[in-house]
């Protein structure tokens, strides 16, 4: 065998120890819940679990197909129409804080079904985002704080 052939395959050997020791080193100690790991991570930006319910009805929330007849049916209030709702409203759930303040119940949003040549079901969507509203808050998310400024020092900075 060649020298530099049996040098590499130590290597190698040397590595794959390496592997299995902190393989084994990482089961013996106790693994984080899933779900609060990912609470941890992406709760602060308002990235939350979904329940069972709201997994199954989301992909009924994408038929909509914009073409405006529930909001003849529905009417609007303000900013809110009918078609608002599977458009934008349920779509990106970290920003649903923003549309806390507006009149849901002044729609009528049966109505709007009803006329959905789509059948896009708006009344289990508008208590979608009631729940999603309930579940992560209907205040601003904490502002992000700033990496820490260091100081200049040596021959570029004033230090």
């Amino acid at each position: 065998m060649d020298r530099r052939r049996a040098v590499s395959m130590a290597r190698l050997a040397g590595a794959y120890a390496r592997h299995l020791a902190r393989q084994a080193a990482t089961r013996r100690q106790p693994r984080q819940d899933g779900v609060s790991a990912f609470l941890h991570l992406y709760g602060r930006d308002r990235i939350t679990p979904l329940s069972e319910q709201d997994r199954s009805e989301l992909p009924a929330h994408g038929l909509c197909v914009a073409c405006g007849l529930c909001t003849f049916a529905a009417g609007r209030a303000g900013y809110l129409r009918a078609d608002r709702l599977p458009s934008q409203l349920s779509r990106t759930l970290p920003e649903l804080w923003t549309s806390r303040d507006l009149p849901y119940d002044e729609v009528d949003w049966a109505a709007g079904a009803e006329a959905c040549p789509m059948g896009v079901p708006l009344p289990p969507m508008r208590e979608f985002v009631r729940r999603r509203l309930e579940a992560d808050g209907v205040a601003p998310p904490a502002p992000q704080v700033p990496p820490a400024v260091l100081p200049l020092t040596g021959p570029y900075g004033a230090g």
